[in-house]
């Protein structure tokens, strides 16, 4: 009896298998079919770029993209940019005598024509705050745009800006710090 269940087993499993080697041969698709060399009118040029898009913005104009070949730059650089948030934006008053500090993330895009648009807080801290970056952001000078094989591209950018009520050691990045003649500070006994 043994032996007759281990040869139906046996036999099972060669139908089994014999039947999945048919569903791996290979089927017909229509790249198989000759194609007349002669009409070249359907042949088109793949050009892959393997740059990352921002699906969160806007693309009536293009992708935007989230990196690019030469990315785009702020008139002076990284740090004339850095300069420029940190001389343009001024920490709201109410904000200090209310003793908030964080960090606001803000997310524009720089367009074709270096153009700044689509400003937009990605994590705020306080309407105010939150207010003053975009004043900042979107008052900036044109950049140089994006290119991706000579061709200008939208780029988005996203950065933190931090408020600080008071300043330490091994500041890096962009951030804002009150006034020092703040007459909120003095009152309020902040350094």
């Amino acid at each position: 009896m043994k032996q007759i269940i281990k040869i139906f087993s046996l036999v099972l499993l060669i139908i089994i298998s014999c039947k999945n080697k048919d569903d791996n041969k290979k089927k017909s698709t229509s790249l198989d079919k000759k194609i007349d060399i002669g009409d070249t009118s359907q042949i088109r040029k793949v050009v892959q770029d393997n740059y990352i898009i921002d699906s969160t913005s806007k693309q009536d104009n293009g992708p935007v993209y989230m990196y690019c070949e030469t990315m785009p730059e702020f008139p002076g650089g990284k740090s004339a940019f850095n300069e420029y948030v940190k001389n343009k934006t001024k920490y709201p008053p109410n904000a200090v005598s209310d003793k908030i500090e964080g960090r606001v993330i803000i997310k524009f895009v720089v367009r074709t024509g270096g153009e700044i648009g689509e400003v937009k807080i990605i994590r705020g801290l306080r309407d105010d705050l939150d207010r003053e970056c975009i004043r900042v952001i979107s008052g900036m000078p044109v950049w140089k745009p994006g290119m991706i094989s000579g061709k200008p591209v939208s780029v988005s950018y996203s950065i933190p800006i931090r408020f600080l009520l008071k300043s330490s050691e091994n500041l890096n990045g962009i951030f804002i710090l009150p006034p020092k003649n703040s007459a909120v500070l003095k009152h309020k006994n902040i350094p």
